[in-house]
């Protein structure tokens, strides 16, 4: 199944666990702005994953569509409880075909040459690297867009916000 070219921020998302610079870390990025976070992970557990989600959703919004690989962190119930819990939706990648990923493998590749040269250069290690990498990214013009993803990001309102099957909502 091809997931559809998004229209707005948050519709598809592609997230993966990635290790680099020594650490865990949960990538997010959205597809059609290229905006990107990474969050920490003492390991690679659906519980792990669940939390770093639900950070991602209080401080950046809620997606429509997650495209996912076939990882087992993925494939657990808390995972998939919580995403169901939130109403979003679940894409899953082939496996063999890194391209149906393509978008996030690229950042990966981005931030490795970034943490990289900030280590090298600047003496830079963990959280504090992975920090710098991301908002040098995230301010970069994207040759997709033509704009920065924090730029792109910033224009748009969040979709509808967060709400869970208890129905709780602050105003």
């Amino acid at each position: 199944m091809v997931t559809p070219t998004p229209e707005k921020p948050l519709e598809v998302v592609e997230v993966d666990v990635v290790f680099l610079d020594g650490t865990i870390r949960l990538t997010v990025i959205d597809r059609l702005t290229r905006f990107a976070v990474s969050y920490p992970l003492a390991a690679k557990t659906g519980e792990q994953v669940r939390e770093a989600l639900l950070l991602f959703l209080a401080t950046v919004g809620t997606p429509r569509t997650l495209v996912l690989d076939q990882g087992r962190e993925f494939r657990n119930f808390m995972v998939l409880g919580f995403l169901e819990e939130f109403h979003i939706r679940v894409h899953r990648t082939t496996p063999g075909h890194p391209t149906s990923h393509g978008i996030i493998e690229r950042l990966h590749s981005i931030l490795l040459d970034h943490l990289h040269l900030l280590r090298i250069g600047r003496g830079l290690n963990g959280d504090e690297a992975w920090s710098q990498a991301l908002l040098s990214y995230n301010s970069s013009v994207h040759s997709a867009t033509g704009r920065t993803p924090s730029e792109l990001m910033r224009s748009w309102q969040q979709l509808d916000p967060p709400v869970s099957r208890s129905g709780i909502t602050f105003s």
